[in-house]
């Protein structure tokens, strides 16, 4: 049996993958402030039609605008 490891130092790129991606987060909650909402739904349909890499933004101004 493989034992899995629970050491953060083995999982660094994850852990550092998950950090930058809260990082982005919290910087398109500033930025819908300073720009507005379209702004950032502009940005995630750049980075889903692959014209910006990395992570999609888990912010979304549409989801949390049909809430309520």
């Amino acid at each position: 049996m493989t034992e899995e490891s629970v050491n953060l130092e083995d999982n660094l790129p994850m852990v550092n993958y998950i950090v930058l991606s809260r990082i982005y987060d919290v910087l398109c909650l500033i930025a819908s402030k300073v720009c507005g909402d379209e702004e950032i739904t502009k940005m995630i349909n750049y980075h889903e039609d692959g014209h910006i890499l990395g992570p999609l933004p888990s912010y979304n101004p549409s989801e949390e605008g049909s809430n309520g």
